[in-house]
């Protein structure tokens, strides 16, 4: 029977299927750019010619676009197949992997190394990755130093040579007496009258090892600040390549900056004193700490400085050099990193983020894991992932990709609806390229669960989300298909402070920018706060660095950077600011920009070099701009062809230039725009616990727009109405759904329109009896079930509280006698994705909130049948493996750890409700023609 429910305040926002049928709008065709890739774990190495051609072919049928090889530990019991990387054999299977991919229109990248960070058999010790060590000690005039000139660590005793030992006087003296020292490491030195402190620098290791290092990896982390250590790893690729005869991957992977405790290379004093203008050796008391607060201060962001170009320089660079060289690519990640993220990212090929950990959305109807609730308040920093896209948008790189879904749920209890939220919010942040964390390569005959890897939701056959997955990547590759095409179009050039950062007190000198402590470097700053008041006005940013405002340009009143073009650059309140950067926004200015500072200009120049020449440069140039009055409320005045505004009060800054706001943001929605000739691309979401049903302001005068939704495959023309000088759009979006809108700024498009609609009446319940059985997955259940009312499936038997796979659900209906224009079918909660046919014609996968679709074309008078086949995820057939103690961890090194980084057991976990829980309503719905 059908029991009726009000609905109290339903939305609705699904289109018609018009993609269906012959329209004059369509989908773009998708290409393998366009698809999901996905890292492609080799456990051991361990793979043969049958099993890459098994994986690679699941992979297509999929709708992944290509893989990244990443070698790593092995599997017990497999050690006769372990292949060593870069041997003849393992390039055999490189070669073998790409000509495959190439055969399945699919293609193959490599990370440079095996595990992470670069390292291997091929660094001595004295190519590793170092860590400076430093010992004092005191003497008085007329005395001479007993102890020998050496470092304590017994460990370090061979590997760290001294650079360095340098005397200071307490009336301000310094020598070097690094050439006093004997080889036995005695001090042949007499102090003179005074006080004396003398400090010794020693070149010492981190004595790291390659993290998680496949057969043939294995050896010391590479020295990231040395060239000379980088050639030398990248030789055995270059020579592995020419011996085997065998074509360089499409790209060349590094992935986030993990070298532990890397603070120093041998070459630093050199560099130093080249790069920053004076010896390091005549400030290390600074160094340390032990000087005037200001001078301290200098020092350590020179430092730092000077660290973050040895990466940039004789890292990052000549990395891309010679894999261009071999006819490659880079993607790099460089979040972790102790240097300038934004000139590192920009300096790679693609740049790439990723995203890690749990993350919680208010969308309501969002089953997020509850295993550990400490982790469910977590959050996507919207303004950190901005870092790589921003460098790819004003350097000019048509790709900006992330590693996803790192961590983003405990093993085998992770959802396709889970992983919708986060992918939105990746490509909201301007990612438009995104890789699965990831697949392992498991053989077709591995028992289940397969090959596995920590840190992965398992994107393979072997996880029963799977069933989905093709679906789950054509959304994927419908809304990437539109953020690779034309420039991307943010407002406004938001000018990061880098030297700030490096000024920052830390109870070490090293400061690695990472996703873990973006709480210190990132969040509690001005620029922090100014980015996430520019983006809740509805303002695109992009982030952009000292290096890359070196190369903007003004062209028609417009910032236009290797990448992209600008209306504005803001200038967050900052103490340091390099002279070369401040004239710089000067010139921009003069050249017809529009440069906003807030709050103050900046107060001083970094670091200690020549301070007074330095600092007479920045105040005259700072003269040009504006007085320091101008703070005491917003104001703005011409510079020759451009204009300077000053203020506290960025909404009414931003008001004064004439740039306006998109209304997306500020009626609760995210979106990122793009512009492709004379159309305009917006990627809209609602990632929020409110749905949206009325008019959003364009910023952009749009003369006519069409909805895609990637998710049904619809398409329609928008309603839009222009009044005052204005555009708007009508937009429906429940929480949880996206659209995409293409938007013509001088074409009046035609064709079918978008089907706006509302409910009709309530809602009724199907009720009824509903036919279960199980059709595929683990020891299928041959009884059927007729249940009077629908409840998770682990209450129904022993056999069924292991079950994972998929169940059919049938039921037969009589439509209610009302009118209406279509139906919607609301399917309520699913464990935990659906596949719904009506009358035997399939109507198509949901695998995300909210589990709705429109099937009114599908209905017909009298009876109607109901399919819908459910499949749940692997929890409760995982912890039934781990109650009986079945060994299915059988890996080395790491072999598998919870997120809380102890040895997986999920003996003791709850039941996890599995199938088609309900209720499932029909609603009636009527067009609405918005005006």
């Amino acid at each position: 029977m059908i029991k009726k429910s009000i609905i109290c305040c339903m939305l609705l926002c699904l289109g018609y299927s018009t993609a269906r049928s012959q329209s004059v709008f369509s989908w773009p065709v998708i290409t393998r750019d366009n698809k999901p890739w996905t890292r492609w774990w080799w456990p051991g190495n361990a793979v043969d010619t049958l099993g890459i051609k098994y994986n690679l072919e699941q992979f297509r049928k999929a709708g992944i676009g290509g893989v990244e090889i990443t070698p790593i530990y092995g599997v017990k019991g497999f050690e006769n197949k372990f292949i060593d990387f870069l041997s003849p054999q393992w390039m055999q299977m490189l070669h073998y992997t790409m000509t495959e991919s190439k055969r399945l229109n699919m293609s193959t990248d490599m990370v440079t190394g095996t595990g992470w960070p670069f390292g291997g058999p091929q660094i001595p010790m004295q190519d590793a990755a170092s860590k400076v060590i430093f010992r004092t000690y005191t003497l008085k005039g007329g005395e001479k130093l007993s102890q020998l000139v050496t470092v304590n660590n017994p460990r370090q005793k061979d590997v760290a040579p001294l650079q360095v030992l340098m005397a200071y006087s307490d009336n301000g003296n310094k020598t070097d007496l690094t050439n006093k020292i004997g080889k036995d490491g005695r001090l042949s030195w007499i102090a003179p009258p005074g006080n004396w402190k003398l400090i010794a620098v020693f070149d010492g290791k981190t004595l790291q090892k390659v993290k998680r290092a496949a057969p043939g990896g294995e050896g010391w982390v590479m020295d990231p600040f040395s060239e000379q250590a980088l050639q030398k790893y990248l030789q055995r690729f270059t020579t592995a390549f020419s011996k085997n005869r065998c074509p360089a991957p499409h790209a060349f992977f590094c992935d986030s900056y993990e070298v532990f405790g890397a603070d120093w290379t041998k070459n630093f004093f050199q560099d130093f004193a080249k790069d920053r203008g004076y010896r390091l050796q005549d400030y290390l008391p600074a160094l340390m700490q032990d000087a005037s607060e200001d001078t301290v201060t200098r020092v350590i962001a020179d430092y730092r400085q000077t660290l973050a170009d040895e990466l940039l320089h004789h890292f990052v660079i000549p990395w891309t050099s010679w894999a261009n060289h071999m006819g490659s690519i880079t993607r790099y990640q460089a979040h972790g990193s102790p240097g300038n993220l934004l000139d590192l990212y920009g300096a790679a090929d693609i740049p790439e983020m990723e995203s890690f950990g749990s993350a919680h959305f208010d969308i309501p109807g969002l089953q997020e894991d509850s295993l550990y609730p400490e982790m469910q308040k977590e959050k996507l920093d919207l303004l950190l992932l901005k870092f790589s896209s921003s460098a790819a948008h004003v350097m000019g790189k048509k790709f900006a990709s992330s590693e996803i879904f790192t961590w983003l749920g405990e093993h085998f209890r992770v959802s396709l609806a889970q992983c919708k939220p986060v992918l939105d919010q990746m490509l909201i942040s301007g990612i438009n390229h995104v890789y699965f964390q990831g697949s392992p390569y498991s053989p077709k005959d591995a028992p289940w669960p397969g090959w596995q890897f920590y840190a992965s939701i398992n994107v393979t056959p072997e996880n029963t989300f799977w069933h989905d997955v093709p679906a789950f990547d054509h959304y994927i590759s419908r809304v990437q298909s539109f953020l690779q095409k034309g420039e991307p179009d943010n407002d406004v050039l938001l000018y990061w402070p880098v030297q700030d950062v490096w000024a920052m007190k830390t109870k070490d000198i090293l400061l690695q920018l990472t996703i873990g402590n973006a709480g210190e470097w990132l969040d509690p700053t001005p620029f922090h706060q100014a980015a996430n008041e520019l983006m809740k006005e509805g303002y695109g940013i992009d982030y952009i660095s000292d290096l890359q405002l070196q190369a903007t340009r003004v062209i028609d009143g417009r910032l236009k950077t290797p990448g992209a073009a600008y209306r504005a650059l803001i200038i967050p309140p900052c103490h340091y600011m390099p002279e070369e950067t401040l004239k710089q926004i000067v010139q921009l200015a003069k050249a017809g920009a529009k440069i906003i500072f807030l709050d103050h200009l900046p107060d001083d120049v970094p670091g200690l070099y020549d301070l007074r020449l330095r600092g007479k440069i920045f105040y005259q140039e700072e003269k040009l701009l504006s007085p320091e009055a101008a703070f005491s409320g917003d104001h703005s005045r011409l510079l020759e062809k451009g204009a300077v505004f000053t203020g506290n009060d960025i909404r009414a800054l931003m008001h004064m230039t004439g740039i306006m706001p998109e209304g997306f943001e500020t009626a609760g929605l995210q979106y990122i725009r793009r512009r492709d000739h004379q159309k305009y691309i917006y990627f809209i979401t609602d990632l929020r616990d409110k749905a949206i049903d009325g008019w959003i302001p364009f910023a952009e005068n749009i003369s006519s727009a069409v909805f895609y939704d990637a998710y049904t495959g619809d398409i329609g023309k928008a309603s839009l109405k222009h009044e005052n000088g204005k555009t708007f759009l009508y937009l429906q979006l429940r929480p949880g759904q996206s659209i995409i809108a293409e938007g013509y700024s001088k074409e009046n498009i035609t064709g079918p329109s978008w089907r706006y609609a509302e409910p009709a009446g309530n809602s009724e319940t199907l009720g009824g009896k509903w036919n279960l059985t199980f059709v595929q997955g683990s020891s299928l259940i041959r009884k059927s079930y007729t249940l009077d009312s629908l409840v998770s499936w682990t209450s129904l038997s022993d056999s069924a509280k292991v079950f994972t796979g998929t169940a059919k659900y049938t039921l037969t209906f009589n439509v209610p006698s009302k009118r209406a224009n279509d139906w919607l079918l609301n399917l309520g909660v699913v464990d935990f994705s659906a596949d719904i046919k009506i009358n035997g014609h399939a109507v198509g996968s949901l695998w995300a909130v909210p589990f709705e679709v429109r099937i009114g074309k599908y209905l017909k008078p009298g009876k109607n049948k109901l399919e819908i086949d459910v499949t749940n995820i692997g929890a409760n057939r995982i912890a039934a493996y781990d109650r009986k103690g079945i060994n299915w961890k059988k890996f080395y090194d790491i072999n598998v750890v919870n997120m809380l980084y102890k040895p997986f057991d999920a003996a003791s976990w709850n039941e996890v409700p599995s199938g088609l829980i309900g209720p499932v309503t029909l609603t009636p719905l009527k067009g609405i023609f918005p005006e």
